[in-house]
């Protein structure tokens, strides 16, 4: 905090100093409309005379004063608008000017930990730099010098007592005039003078557009930074509001057609039905036909059935054979059978050395084949009307006969690539 300080005490004299040099290039009416007071006529009040002061001249009278007191209320209006008129004051704004007798400005040494809190310094010691009580004057400072090596600071003061000002003050406003601040003669001239008027004194009754400058410029950004931020979304809003029949639109024209969609699949699979419980069962025919198959030579097949089991169908066969042990591992062969088993005990069959078996096996599911376009299905069917017969090759060495004319030979086709010459 201690070095910050210093830093902002020294950005403030620099502006100060810069601002005030810049002022001198801005024309009057634009420095007056940005609420410079550097511009604003400097007046004294003199034994009943409003003299007007050249600031850049140490105060002293740019013009003759003007005797109030020989006038009316009305009149003192009206000289103070006339006066500052002079000096190309038109809002009848103006600044106080306190004599040598009616001020006191001095220098002062302090050390350079005070910078931080000039203020409440200078007010703590006001009764040991000046004559005066702190709560009994107006007073304001600046810093002229600094000295490094020393740790101090050399500070110009300026001192008024409050009730010589408020006076001054109250007659110039008595007058007509919009008080803007309060300096001293000796720092009149200054780029950046020393203002004993507080801040809430200052210009009462004033309802010019400087006063509400700042304000007004910051109640236009915020504004602007509104609009900014609104603008985007209220365009997007109105996009969104345009696009809303469109999407209502589009999501009927999706129900309507989700719809059609599911009425269409339901008669699909309607009228599929049956020939997918066809294509997805083995016919009884393909069993005799795998059994058969299947069965060696020396086995005789008495009985074969068909059954729906479940979901599923089995086929349960009974017979003799030399050998039923083995019938189970020929049935696991079977790509349409699976999961074999015998049922019942095997017995001696009627012919000497066979064995009578029961073996029960289930079918395996069938895959169902693939649909197809409906223009590849009518290719295949008998009354579909034949492709389009492709164009006639192009003739070549046509010769033309003439009525009357002998018929020409008939052109021999090109012999064999590698065939002998004919006659030999």
């Amino acid at each position: 905090m201690s070095a910050v300080a210093p830093m902002r005490q020294r950005f403030s004299i620099f502006w100060r100093w810069w601002s005030g040099e810049l002022r001198q290039f801005v024309p009057a009416r634009l420095s007056s409309a940005l609420g410079g007071t550097a511009l604003i006529p400097l007046v004294a009040l003199r034994d009943g005379e409003v003299v007007l002061l050249d600031a850049r001249g140490a105060g002293s009278p740019s013009s003759p004063g003007v005797a109030m007191e020989a006038l009316d209320n009305v009149g003192q209006r009206a000289a103070m608008r006339r006066l500052l008129e002079s000096a190309g004051e038109t809002r009848a704004r103006a600044r106080l000017c306190l004599a040598r007798e009616e001020s006191l400005s001095r220098r002062v040494t302090l050390p350079a930990a005070t910078e931080e809190n000039l203020v409440q310094v200078l007010g703590f010691e006001m009764d040991r730099l000046t004559p005066f009580r702190a709560d009994d004057v107006y007073f304001d400072h600046r810093v002229v010098a600094r000295d490094a090596a020393a740790a101090q600071v050399v500070i110009q003061l300026a001192v008024a007592r409050r009730e010589v000002v408020d006076a001054k003050v109250e007659r110039l406003r008595s007058y007509g005039a919009n008080v803007q601040g309060v300096t001293v003669q000796d720092d009149a001239a200054s780029p950046a003078p020393l203002e004993l008027l507080p801040h809430e004194l200052r210009a009462q009754g004033e309802f010019g557009r400087g006063r509400f400058l700042v304000p007004g410029l910051a109640i236009l950004v915020v504004a602007l930074l509104a609009v900014a931020l609104v603008y985007p979304i209220w365009v997007k809003r109105q996009q969104v509001v345009a696009l809303l029949p469109q999407l209502a639109k589009s999501e009927q024209d999706a129900r309507a057609t989700d719809v059609v969609r599911s009425a269409l699949e339901r008669q699909v699979t309607d009228y599929n039905f049956l020939a997918s419980r066809k294509q997805g069962a083995w016919p009884a025919l393909a069993f005799i036909e795998e059994v058969s198959r299947l069965l060696p030579d020396n086995t005789w097949v008495n009985q074969m059935d068909v059954k729906t089991a479940g979901k599923g169908r089995e086929v349960q066969v009974t017979g003799e054979t030399a050998s039923a042990s083995k019938l189970i591992e020929i049935f696991e062969q079977s790509s349409i059978l699976q999961n074999a088993a015998p049922k019942g005990a095997v017995t001696r069959g009627s012919t000497p050395g066979t064995e009578r078996f029961m073996i029960v096996a289930e079918a395996k599911p069938r895959t169902v084949p693939q649909t197809r376009a409906l223009a590849e299905v009518a290719e295949l069917l008998p009354n579909a009307p034949p492709p389009p017969a492709p164009p006639p090759p192009p003739v070549a060495d046509v010769e033309v006969v003439q009525p009357g004319a002998a018929a020409p030979k008939a052109l021999a086709p090109p012999p064999a690539k590698g065939a002998p010459p004919k006659g030999r």
